[in-house]
């Protein structure tokens, strides 16, 4: 009789643990419809610290490896984070929280615990500088840049924030030839204009720069040289061109300025002139250059040419 009772109680309970197989196998089915893989899965996860007090920090690991057992299909709902409540400044050994994942039966972490350091914020305010990277084209400078802010605010453990001395964004004026505005962002810098890392915050993170770019001007004088077209009239010819003044100074570009030795009347038409006559007339320069003055007063010379002359 005894023997009867161990037997179906054998049986019983086998039947219980193929039940419970059969009711996992279904609910692994209908709750995810059967689209889901089954299996172990391992993943890397960004790691969370939650309830850190204000101007507080932390330093500690960004990511943890998350194991799953059961019947998935998305990973991206997996959280895992860190109970920072109640914690001061210094530095904790702390367990790593996993939520829950629907679909997954089993789920572990490594690490388990993590080490944290807990630091108060530094604050300070530097100055906004800039570097020329590449300088104005040729025949251009730069006569002045400035900068919106004119100062950054710096967030960070205090180690780091108390080696940065300014705030530093490169310009490009390769293109410049007047004014320019550009949106560029700005990085940290110690004393000696090295790179300041670290994790900072630089509020705000890019600046407003506008530079102001014009012609690098040159003076110089240059003779003025007359020019005329035409023929007098029969009997007669040209004397002499008589300006008021005979240099002219030019100002421009230096390239431009350079390249100027002298400068031409307008063509004065004598064709068919018999008397003497004078003349107001504009001197001839490329737009690049200015003239000072721009026109002078020409005395033409008409004279009779004598019989004599005529026969030699």
């Amino acid at each position: 009789m005894k023997q009867n009772q161990r037997d179906n109680s054998r049986k019983k309970t086998g039947f219980k643990i193929i039940s419970v197989i059969l009711a996992l196998l279904l609910w692994f089915y209908v709750v995810n419809e059967g689209s889901y893989q089954v299996g172990q899965n391992s993943v890397q996860v960004n790691l969370m610290y939650d309830n850190i007090q204000e101007g507080m920090q932390v330093q500690g690991p960004e990511q943890v490896t998350v194991k799953l057992w059961g019947v998935f299909q998305e990973t991206g709902d997996i959280q895992a984070s860190v109970d920072l409540a109640g914690k001061d400044t210094g530095v904790y050994t702390l367990p790593v929280k996993l939520h829950p994942v629907v679909g997954v039966l089993f789920t572990s972490v490594e690490p388990k615990t993590v080490n944290v350091t807990l630091e108060e914020i530094q604050e300070i305010i530097v100055p906004v500088n800039y570097n020329i990277s590449v300088n104005p084209p040729a025949g251009y400078q730069l006569m002045d840049l400035l900068t919106e802010p004119e100062r950054c605010l710096i967030k960070g453990n205090q180690e780091d924030a108390n080696l940065v001395t300014s705030v530093v964004c490169q310009v490009d004026l390769s293109n410049t030839k007047s004014i320019n505005t550009f949106e560029l962002k700005v990085a940290a810098r110690d004393k000696d204009g090295n790179p300041v890392n670290g994790g900072l915050e630089i509020v705000p993170a890019s600046v407003k720069v506008i530079a102001v770019v014009d012609e690098i001007k040159a003076y110089k004088e240059v003779p003025i040289v007359a020019v005329s077209e035409g023929e007098p009239a029969a009997g007669y010819r040209l004397k002499d061109i008589k300006l008021d003044i005979n240099t002219v100074k030019i100002v421009g570009n230096t390239l431009a300025v350079e390249a100027v030795n002298e400068i031409n009347t307008g063509k004065i038409d004598i064709n068919g002139a018999d008397q003497s006559f004078t003349l107001n007339i504009d001197l001839q320069a490329s737009e690049e250059i200015k003239l000072y003055p721009a026109n002078v007063l020409a005395e033409i010379e008409i004279e009779k040419i004598i019989e004599d002359e005529e026969g030699q």
